[in-house]
């Protein structure tokens, strides 16, 4: 350490603090990074690596540093922003320097480095007792949520809940990772997370209890659904003392959390939301062709952010549907009220986000502003909801709508008109908003006039009509003296320069008038910086009724973009019922309709009741439409009960309790499972899940094995789920599943018409069975080679000649839900038995001894 630098002392002293963080010290203009820091960011960032006495090092200009930051944050980077605190005097020694601000993924609160129509989550995993402690944060809008998970549904619902919010970070509890491989899996091959593992002695729920009063400023935390025994409290204690610690700052936006259960809402399991494209596609990607993107009428980022969570937390109690969707229906039939609500949200800003940046002390005087517009439109659209009587929306009570007054008046009377985002170059307080300033800045303004004024009454009393104040960076003012008037100098006159034609001089009055103006300029800025501070400070001190009001134009762009996208698509306004029941007239997949031109999609309808018919068997070839169909269905119930109208001529929805959609099925390599391991893990999922209130969509349950072992399971499963009264749609290709007889059971397919040796998919859904799968037909649709199609023809017909029709399958013990009778016995002995019968010649005593040596290898197995 002795050969190092004092700066260099600094440096280190200050990393070891931070030693998991890139370090950005600030030196003059620049973040210089040393050392490690330097040879990792100049890889990442493509910077020029140089060295200094042999210590590796490079850097960014401050000024341009978030053009960096989010390329670091990408790359799985950690920040720490290490600022001058304070500069030493007479220039001599080291500056003070500190960390700031320690910026991770899950802890950005800068607009420049955030998705405007997305949340950046931090997410938190601990444990207390039997059960999972989950709790996340989106600190640039103050959203805070925790919930319990019981250790036996760890799993699927951890995965379910990060699959849903995305998360930018998360920290683990240590212990969870190392006994349980599932979840280390989880987190290991997702490499988009950011994890942080933390010890387990952070998770101490004592501490949370008492930061968590303290946050809340409460007795006790009743009011949030917690008491000290409560699991959620230790996941929602590390999250507060972790961006506590990273924002170097209080958290006074931060005023409330909501507990919430699974059973709140809707249940979309993982499998669920990819399969229906929610919000992304498969993969959890971008993707245009989403629910979210046909739905997603929104005028403003915070409405954009809220109507995704909407669709992912659908409603489950019936009176909360019907007030969503009444309130649509008030829009959707009030055009003129709806087109003037939407004009007036396009100039609304991210208010929750400029309102935790004040909160934080980060919000720049631009910030204010646009905080004040967009307070401003709001007193605009509580004017036209309050006006229309039709139009079913609680506006803002007038208490709430003074303080959104009293601020947007205070930002507007006080805050520059174009101001500066830095607080060191002044523009940031309008004149006759302070006396001082105004004092100051007619000083600063009139300085000219007062040296005008000065060296005319030198050239007066001197005679010397030629004398001139002049400035330079040397010396700063002076008087100027030709050679020639030299004699007529006064006494008062000090020398300052000789110059070959001219002298230079100054005067205690010069002096004087110098150090006003120059001082002048300094007082403005820091007289402007205290004025800001305290314009925001009490910008600051109503933060509840901002973010309330914040809410509230969420709210109102979320049921507006549902009115609008129910006018432009032609939606219906659902019924929801109590009963358990799904009937959907001539209904539409709204994805697919949309990227299809105006009219050609195929509207098909379903009618689904517990006390009748609950389960569809769906049979037909690939490419006729089964899918859409088993999709559209399971999204018409997700928007009704998120509460949008939807694409049918008519709909009556039972409220559901979950969605379950296993269709299609790929590989997981990452997790080590086979396509078929997967499509049993969520077909075991299912069954262990569904209730008498669920929805099931389930495609080709079986076909990532052998015939015969898939047509035994989809077979079992099919009765398992009419035993369970679940309402289910099961499309299949194994047209044997047609023969099971259940009155609570309907055979559909998709109508096919054959012209000259071609097939038509006419995607339209009738009763009844399938009698071709037409696979050959799809496989000659694809491309395949006319010669492996003619091989595929002549297998098929030989097939057929020997085909195995099922005989005598056994009946599911009634009531049985546990285990099922196998469904082939003795295969090849009976196969064996048929195929050497001379059908011409056999008796009919013959037949029926062959038919009662059958039967008995079957009961033999």
């Amino acid at each position: 350490m002795s050969e190092l630098t004092p700066m260099m002392r600094q440096y280190r002293k200050i990393k070891s603090r931070y030693p998991d963080a890139v370090l950005f010290f600030r030196l003059g203009d620049f973040y210089e990074m040393f050392e490690k820091d330097a040879k990792e960011v100049s890889r990442i960032l493509n910077l020029t690596l140089t060295a200094r006495h042999g210590v590796p090092m490079c850097g960014i200009p401050y000024h341009a540093s978030k053009n960096y930051i989010p390329r670091l944050l990408k790359a799985g980077k950690k920040i720490a922003v290490c600022e001058q605190i304070s500069l030493p005097e007479n220039g001599k020694g080291l500056a003070e320097r500190e960390v700031v601000e320690v910026i991770t993924p899950g802890t950005i609160v800068n607009e420049d480095f955030l998705n405007r129509y997305a949340n950046n989550y931090l997410a938190v995993i601990g444990s207390r007792g039997s059960f999972i402690s989950f709790a996340y944060i989106d600190l640039s809008t103050s959203e805070f949520h925790a919930t319990a998970i019981p250790i036996e549904e760890k799993e699927e619902r951890i995965r379910s809940e990060i699959y849903r919010l995305n998360p930018s970070e998360i920290i683990v509890q240590e212990s969870i990772l190392e006994n349980d491989d599932s979840l280390q899996q989880l987190i290991n091959t997702d490499s988009s997370l950011y994890v942080n593992r933390f010890q387990d002695w952070h998770f101490d729920a004592e501490s949370a209890y008492e930061m968590l009063l303290k946050q809340f400023k409460v007795s006790n935390l009743k009011a949030f659904g917690l008491q000290k025994e409560s699991p959620e409290l230790v996941s929602c204690g590390v999250l507060l003392d972790y961006i506590g610690e990273t924002s170097k700052s209080l958290l006074p936006h931060i005023r409330s959390l909501t507990v919430y259960d699974d059973s709140d809402f809707l249940g979309l399991d993982e499998a669920t939301q990819r399969n229906l494209e929610i919000t992304g596609g498969l993969n959890n990607n971008e993707s245009n062709f989403t629910l979210l993107k046909v739905l997603d009428k929104t005028r403003t980022s915070m409405g954009a952010r809220k109507i995704k969570r909407w669709l992912l937390h659908p409603l489950k109690k019936k009176s909360n549907i019907d007030s969503r969707l009444n309130t649509v229906e008030s829009l959707y039939h009030n055009q003129i009220t709806l087109s003037e609500i939407r004009n007036s949200l396009s100039g609304i800003l991210d208010i929750e986000r400029l309102t935790s940046r004040v909160a934080m002390d980060k919000a720049h005087a631009k910030d204010l502003l646009a905080l004040c517009g967009s307070l401003e439109q709001i007193e605009l659209i509580n004017r036209i909801v309050s006006s229309d009587p039709h139009i079913i929306i609680t506006p803002l009570p007038p208490a709430r709508l003074k303080v959104i007054n009293s601020v947007s008046n205070l930002i507007r009377a006080g805050i520059f008109e174009d101001p500066s985002i830095l607080l060191t170059e002044g523009r940031l307080i309008k004149d006759g908003y302070n006396k001082d300033l105004d004092s100051l800045r007619n000083l600063r303004k009139n300085s000219q006039n007062l040296l005008s004024e000065y060296i005319k009454q030198e050239q007066e009393e001197s005679g010397i009509t030629s004398l001139k104040i002049k400035y330079n960076k040397i010396i700063g003012h002076f008087i100027e003296v030709t050679k020639a008037n030299l004699p007529q100098v006064p006494d008062h006159f000090i020398r300052r320069q000789s110059l070959l034609n001219c002298e230079r001089f100054t005067t205690d009055k010069l002096i004087e008038l110098e150090s006003a103006i120059s001082s002048s300029f300094e007082k403005i800025i820091q007289l402007e910086k205290e004025l800001f501070m305290e314009i925001r400070g009490r910008v600051k001190e109503e933060i509840p009724v901002l973010l309330e009001a914040a809410s509230f134009i969420s709210d109102i762009d979320c049921l507006q973009s549902f009115a609008q996208a129910a006018t432009v698509h032609g939606y219906v306004k659902p019924v929801i019922s109590s009963s358990n029941t799904l009937t959907v007239v001539n209904g539409r997949h709204p994805v697919v309709e949309n990227n299809l031109p105006p009219g050609s999609f195929i509207p098909n309808s379903i009618g689904l009741h517990s006390e009748g018919k609950y389960f569809a068997m769906i049979t037909g070839p690939n490419m006729a439409g089964k899918s859409t169909y088993l999709r559209q269905t399971a999204l018409i119930v997700l928007m009704a009960q998120a509460g949008s109208f939807v694409p049918a001529e008519k709909a009556e929805i039972g409220v559901t309790d979950k969605i379950f959609c296993r269709v299609g099925a790929s590989d997981n390599l990452a997790r080590g499972e086979s396509t078929f391991l997967v499509e049993m893990n969520e077909t075991a999922f299912i069954l262990r899940h569904a209730t008498e209130k669920s929805l099931i969509i389930m495609d080709e349950v079986g076909r990532g094995t052998s015939t015969n072992d898939g047509l035994s399971i989809a077979w079992a499963v099919t009765e398992y789920l009419l035993s369970m009264k679940v309402k289910t749609l099961f499309a299949t290709h194994y047209h044997e599943l047609s023969l099971i007889k259940n009155k609570h059971l309907i055979n559909l397919h998709l109508e096919i018409a054959e012209r000259n040796g071609e097939i038509i998919f006419l995607r339209k859904v009738k009763e009844g069975s399938s009698e071709k799968s037409y696979g050959i037909h799809v496989a000659k649709l694809a491309g395949i080679p006319e010669r492996v199609l003619k091989r595929a023809s002549d297998i098929l017909d030989s097939l057929s000649k020997e085909g195995i029709t099922l005989i005598d399958i056994p009946e599911a013990e009634p009531g049985n839900r546990e285990g099922q009778q196998p469904l082939f016995k003795s295969d090849d002995l009976i196969l064996t038995e048929l195929r050497s019968l001379n059908i011409e010649k056999i008796t009919p005593l013959d037949a029926l001894n062959v038919l009662a040596r059958l039967k008995e290898i079957s009961e033999s197995g």
